[in-house]
Order: C-alpha cells, then structure tokens, then sequence
C-alpha cells in the first residue's frame, strides 16, 4: 500500500501562548486545504492529553498531564477523516526531572511552539475504520 507524493510546499510558524495545538494545527490545514503532508514541531507546554492504543482492550488510555514540560520531538502525518484534514500526532514530552513520556496526542496547552507542515502533492490518504485493530487507518 503506497503512493508516491512530491513536497508541494513547507509551512512554518509558530503558535502563541496559550494556544491548544491540535485545534490550531486543524484550523492551519483546513484554512490552507492541506489534505496530506507530515508535521514536526518543538518547544514547551503548560498541559497535555497524552496516550497509548490498549490492543487487548481496543481503545485509547489516556493521562492529563498539568505541568511544564519540553517538547522534545512532536511527529505526525496528514490525511483525511470523515471529509477533513486530519493531523494524527505523536509527541515525547520531558519533565523538570528530565524524565520523558510520550503518546499519542489528544491536547496540549502551548507554552512556546514552533512547527513546520510539509505539504505533499499527491492522492491523499483517507482515514476509514479499520475492523482488524478497531483504528481509523490509511485505506487502500
């Protein structure tokens, strides 16, 4: 299952303090009409909403975390769900102890961001359930 795409253009920019990444970057993409792409970013937190897929159980388990924190990595990639951009997003946070914890991303409180989308030319990928994993994964 691939498709082959080519760099149609790089976004970069910032979010300002206060700022709830996920609700944002999916105001980016859809006043932009970004259908595929990757997205990276770095900087710090007030809070996040992080998790993990339980395979067994077939949902998200997921922790608030209220302090500051590092971003020290924010990954993901861009396609569409349900007729909208998608950002599915991956994040690894360090702690004033320099401990990190990392998970999907539901929310974050931004603190300072800066992120660059890489947006791709080419068929995007469509999100649809996925009854094997119980997920909304890539089809064909």
């Amino acid at each position: 299952m691939l498709r082959d795409f080519k760099i149609k253009r790089v976004i970069k920019g910032r979010l300002l303090k206060g700022d709830e990444i996920i609700s944002e970057i999916t105001k980016i993409l859809k006043e932009n009409s970004i259908k595929a792409g990757l997205i990276s970013g770095i900087g710090a937190v007030s809070r996040a909403k992080i998790g993990y897929y339980d395979q067994e159980k077939r949902q998200y388990i997921w922790e608030e975390i209220k302090e500051p924190m590092e971003i020290l990595s924010l990954k993901g990639n861009i396609s569409i769900k349900e007729d909208e951009p998608f950002a599915h997003l991956h994040i690894i946070l360090s702690r004033k102890d320099y401990s990190s914890i990392g998970g999907h991303l539901f929310e974050a409180d931004v603190f300072a961001f800066e992120f660059e989308i890489i947006e791709l030319d080419g068929e995007p990928y469509e999100r649809t359930f996925d009854e094997d994993t119980g997920l909304f994964l890539w089809k064909d």
